[in-house]
């Protein structure tokens, strides 16, 4: 047996950690036992230092664009050749986009899933093989919720979303078998400046700055909204990156793992009321909901 079969720390690979959760799990996860990979893109692989993050025996940093199957490959080859494979795979890497269904975009659509869906897709093809071969492994998909209800303005996003959880609940019955875990994460608001990230498309932005346009009341309503309710929320990159790591930690994990108290709520409530009933009262909890048509 080599050194390197023999050495059974875990290997954990984390997309998108420059900033929020994945930066806050990756110096969790420096302070334990585990070899982690950190990926960035490239143009963002700069902050780590800032952020007193290095190489060193137990850590790699590399640039990853999770729309490109390409660097995919070679990352994963190359944790092959050094570490044997991925035994942890921590699906973090996002991007949302703000805008109602008729100012959505064949471009945007196209980032929106590229990133959010056929990225994790792609990287778990891609680590499979080694954690069938060891009979063990843990797919981590960081789902949102979004992936379990919608908000007007961020359908792209939710799609994306729910249809990363539809792809991991079919994962959770292919690979039970073969021993391997899979769980989604589903933070709801937390307390941080992510919603500065939010990308809009040319015609959202008309429809921010027009105060004319159609629907210039729903952006005028909701971001301001989103922005109240996630720096009111006490939930933290922190406490999301504790619970990804219980979770990674736990025998048997749950498939959907509510992170933040806005998502037990929500989980409860699509569970307990009938349908139409919680539709209605969502609808109606929307902030100034009657001034939105003009």
């Amino acid at each position: 047996m080599t050194a390197q079969q023999s050495d059974r720390r875990r290997v954990v690979l984390v997309t998108g950690a420059t900033t929020g959760i994945g930066l806050a799990l990756v110096k969790i996860l420096q302070q334990s036992g585990d070899r982690v990979v950190v990926t960035a893109r490239a143009s963002s692989l700069e902050r780590f230092s800032d952020e007193g993050i290095a190489e060193d025996d137990k850590t790699l940093l590399r640039p990853l664009d999770v729309t490109n199957l390409d660097e995919q490959s070679r990352l994963v080859d190359e944790i092959k050749q050094k570490w044997a494979g991925v035994d942890v795979l921590v699906n973090n890497a996002g991007v949302s986009y703000c805008a109602v269904v008729e100012d959505l975009t064949p471009d945007a659509l196209d980032e929106q899933f590229a990133v959010n869906f056929q990225g994790p897709m792609n990287l778990i093809r891609l680590v499979l093989p080694y954690m069938r071969g060891r009979r063990s492994g843990h797919i981590i998909n960081v789902s949102s919720v979004g992936g379990m209800m919608a908000m007007p303005a961020m359908g792209a996003y939710s799609a994306s979303k729910f249809a990363l959880e539809g792809a991991s609940e079919s994962l959770w019955y292919e690979m039970r078998p073969w021993g391997i875990r899979v769980s989604l994460i589903q933070p709801g608001f937390v307390h941080s400046n992510s919603f500065l990230n939010v990308k809009m498309t040319h015609l959202s932005q008309a429809s921010v700055d027009g105060p004319d346009c159609p629907y210039h009341g729903y952006y005028e309503n909701m971001s301001p909204f989103i922005a109240r309710m996630m720096n009111r929320s006490s939930a933290t990159p922190q406490s999301i990156a504790r619970t990804i790591l219980r979770t990674m930690n736990q025998r048997s994990p749950k498939l959907r793992v509510p992170a933040t108290a806005d998502a037990w709520l929500f989980y409860y409530l699509r569970r307990g009321l009938p349908r139409r009933l919680y539709h209605y009262m969502l609808f109606r909890a929307l902030p100034k909901i009657a001034s939105w048509v003009r």
